[in-house]
């Protein structure tokens, strides 16, 4: 599996990013497939994208399931992102790889961690 950066995603309810959480499902001989393709375009080309803060990708222990937690600056960078032909066509190339997608966008209200 390719390795991010070193750096650690913060998640912070005083910052007011947009977060997207997609969750795809996935057949688990897919599934390395999808969070390596997920996590290529992020390297290669989304985190390059104005507004862009982070991107965590994660899979499931049963191979059933790939979650894309990302974070964006504004809903109005995250909406821009979205209008790019080639947005759209990665978009596709991910759906493919999954039986089913489910974006949603949230705001985080509160963080508990320990000390």
């Amino acid at each position: 599996m390719m390795m991010a950066s070193s750096k650690t995603a913060a998640i912070d309810p005083q910052a007011k990013w947009l977060t997207l959480i997609n969750v795809y499902e996935v057949e688990p001989d897919r599934q390395a497939d999808l969070a390596r393709a997920l996590s290529e375009s992020t390297e290669s080309r989304i985190r390059h994208q104005p507004g862009f803060i982070s991107v965590s990708i994660h899979s499931s222990l049963d191979g059933k399931k790939v979650v894309n937690y990302a974070q964006w600056a504004s809903r109005a960078h995250f909406e821009d992102f979205l209008k790019k032909p080639e947005t759209q066509a990665q978009l596709k190339q991910f759906a493919g790889l999954a039986k089913s997608v489910s974006p949603g966008l949230y705001r985080v209200d509160a963080v508990h961690a320990d000390q």
